[in-house]
């Protein structure tokens, strides 16, 4: 069985399509070229300090910076269903097409699952700079090796965990500095990318998982 492997439900759809009898199943498309199933974007997420170690639930400034060893994902609770369903599916395929999006973060999307479920089939990759039928057909006349994106994944995986180290320990960090200037029940959330939005900035904190 060929699985085609799209980051999105919609891609999945045009993907489909194009590969002929599509027929809706319960997180999958079966189809006349294969089996197409879909991610929501990243269905795995870091794991928090305190899963490395009890300790980090209290938050103090002796323990930064934390710099895990070996980092761990876990399953996005809100995607439990799917991951499940992709699990099974590529137990029982004999070839998988990754068809994520032809960048850095769409290479990192399916290669994580794939990684993270102990992946030994052979994988292609199918790029798909657009989603019409003349462009789908064409991309998957020419699928290549997905090991030729090995860099291209790992540049994905270093931005994602510099953000991790930047977020967790900076946060950290600034809160603690906050509240030794008296500043107490309030976190200040530091990162690369943050949403523009009223209060984003502060939030409360429990007196249980900070310290000065």
């Amino acid at each position: 069985m060929r699985l085609y492997i799209a980051e999105k439900p919609s891609m999945a759809r045009e993907l489909a399509a194009c590969l002929k009898n599509p027929q809706k199943a319960n997180g999958y498309i079966k189809t006349a070229g294969g089996i197409v199933t879909w991610l929501f974007g990243h269905v795995l997420q870091m794991v928090k300090p305190d899963a490395y170690d009890p300790k980090y639930k209290i938050w103090r400034l002796a323990d930064l910076p934390i710099v895990p060893k070996d980092w761990k994902l876990e399953v996005n609770p809100a995607t439990v269903q799917q991951f499940q369903i992709v699990k099974f599916l590529i137990s029982k395929a004999d070839e998988i097409i990754h068809a994520g999006d032809p960048d850095r973060e769409g290479q990192l999307l399916v290669d994580e699952v794939l990684d993270f479920v102990g992946n030994k089939k052979p994988v292609k990759r199918i790029l798909l700079n657009a989603l019409d039928e003349t462009s789908i057909l064409r991309a998957n006349a020419n699928l290549r090796d997905n090991a030729e994106f090995f860099n291209l994944k790992q540049s994905a995986l270093a931005r994602s965990r510099a953000d991790w180290l930047i977020g967790m320990n900076l946060s950290r960090a600034y809160t603690l500095a906050a509240r030794r200037k008296g500043y107490d029940g309030i976190v200040l959330p530091i990162g690369r990318v943050k949403t523009p939005t009223p209060n984003a900035r502060f939030k409360t904190l429990s007196p249980s998982t900070s310290t000065r």
